[in-house]
């Protein structure tokens, strides 16, 4: 697997290079922090260690002392950075496929979008390829979809700088994937006559003025056709289609919208990719899942998993426990004293080589006129994504914890990725100066699960609203 992975002084070079040419490079001037003893905590007195491995807007808080993480490092870990049923079923993909003029991938030999892709699409990435950022983008997607259908309930937290949690939504949340799938779980799709890529389906829970509302997306294969999304708002008392290029707005007015998600959601085809640098950064992990990852469950038939499915005979439940996430749920915790109120206190810093990419959407009237991110270049998930305006100013950066591929017992693979805290992430709006918070407090996930495809049909949304 061709990925660069290059020694540190190489890595200078490197990266001294894209700082160049990008306003937000990943510089990889990594001495210090390597020098660093394990547990180091990075913050006001020491920040200068990070200078060039953060984005610019996220260094600037640990400098005025509003973040603060520990510097961990991987060695003497239990778990790997990726799963390695992943990268061996990838292997296979050497040479198969590439990127069409619309973004889309499609086999070398049929010119068309495959049926099915398991593992990486591109497994060997050479950064003098001019499609090389659309390909670690298709390869973080299949990253995603590898990880398999999911059900969680997910809390959407307005965070305020001196008043901490404002306000809370519950939202019940469905990951269907269609592709990409490890192969047992893959086999149990069957059919896709509407050839779909994916469906979501999101319902709120409470409070009770927003309670009943639901949000449906229908993802396809073909690059050159749009999603379809749909909402039911009970007021009105009827579903009603949505534009998809409104999926960048905020989800029911907090700073995190759908094109978000687990990092980036938006249709790979409504985008311009470009990899604009390669290097190092500091990664975001979650601190405690580093030594007591957590064990899953297994899933029978007869296990209740929301209201909508009455069991599956696949996957697992993880459960998290209840901990504090961030600064203001500490009770000693005042406001303008130190950490800011959302600071994710969980968080902890491993550095890791990344491929920086450059979104921008077709669509100019698309709210952010682009986007940086950080994609690791051995796991190809990402860290820190940065928001900008179309004037260049960065508005806002989306923050979510990796956690490591522990080994599994009793199921049809042999790795999942698993952590402690689960989907818990961080949307600083800098403009705004607030943040939202996901995943607060956590709740169980199931992995793996074999959702019905009537949960996902405008019929049945009608009846999940209140």
């Amino acid at each position: 697997m061709r990925t660069r992975l290059v020694p540190s002084g190489v890595a200078l070079v490197v990266a001294i290079t894209a700082a160049l040419l990008v306003p937000s490079p990943a510089r990889a001037t990594l001495t210090d922090v390597q020098e660093a003893p394990e547990g180091t905590v990075l913050g006001k007195d020491n920040w200068k260690i990070a200078e060039g491995l953060l984005p610019p807007e996220i260094l600037e808080l640990y400098k005025k002392g509003e973040y603060s993480s520990p510097i961990r490092k991987l060695e003497g870990k239990k778990g790997t950075i990726y799963s390695p049923e992943l990268v061996e079923a990838s292997k296979k993909n050497a040479g198969k496929f590439r990127v069409d003029e619309n973004g889309t991938v499609i086999d070398v030999d049929t010119g068309e979008r495959p049926d099915v892709i398991i593992g990486w699409p591109f497994p060997d990435i050479d950064a003098n390829d001019p499609q090389a950022g659309a390909k670690v983008m298709w390869n973080y997607l299949y990253t995603l979809y590898w990880a398999g259908s999911f059900h969680t309930e997910s809390p959407i937290n307005w965070i305020s700088r001196d008043s901490g949690i404002l306000r809370r939504i519950s939202v019940d949340v469905h990951f269907k994937y269609y592709d990409g799938q490890p192969p047992p779980f893959q086999e149990k799709i069957g059919e896709n006559d509407l050839n779909i890529l994916s469906r979501t389906m999101a319902l709120v829970r409470e409070p009770a003025d927003v309670e009943g509302i639901v949000s449906l997306n229908w993802r396809y294969r073909e690059g050159d056709k749009q999603d379809q999304a749909w909402s039911y708002v009970p007021a009105l008392r009827r579903v009603r289609p949505i534009n998809p290029a409104n999926r960048a707005d905020g989800f029911l007015g907090s700073d995190i919208s759908q094109d978000d998600g687990p990092y980036f959601d938006g249709k790979p085809e409504d985008f311009n990719f470009k990899l604009i640098g390669e290097g190092y950064m500091l990664g975001t992990f979650e601190n405690d899942g580093l030594e007591d990852p957590g064990k899953p469950v297994p899933l029978t038939e007869n296990t209740e998993i929301s209201d909508l499915i009455d069991g599956s005979d696949t996957g697992w439940r993880v459960s998290y426990p209840n901990v504090d996430l961030i600064a203001s749920q500490d009770e000693s915790w005042k406001p303008g004293e130190g950490l800011v109120a959302w600071a994710p206190t969980y968080l902890a810093l491993i550095p890791r080589p990344v491929w920086i990419v450059e979104a921008v959407p077709k669509n100019p009237y698309y709210l952010y006129g682009k986007q940086i991110m950080y994609f690791d270049k051995e796991s190809f998930r990402g860290y820190w994504k940065s928001k900008f305006d179309w004037k260049g100013s960065v508005l806002a950066n989306w923050q979510l914890p990796e956690s490591l591929f522990q080994k599994v017992e009793g199921g049809p693979i042999e790795y999942m990725r698993m952590g402690k805290i689960g989907g818990a992430g961080v949307m600083n709006n800098f403009k705004q100066d607030r943040a939202t918070v996901s995943g607060l407090p956590t709740a169980d996930t199931e992995w793996y699960v074999d959702l019905p495809d009537e949960i996902f049909e405008t019929s049945r949304i009608i009846r999940e609203g209140k």
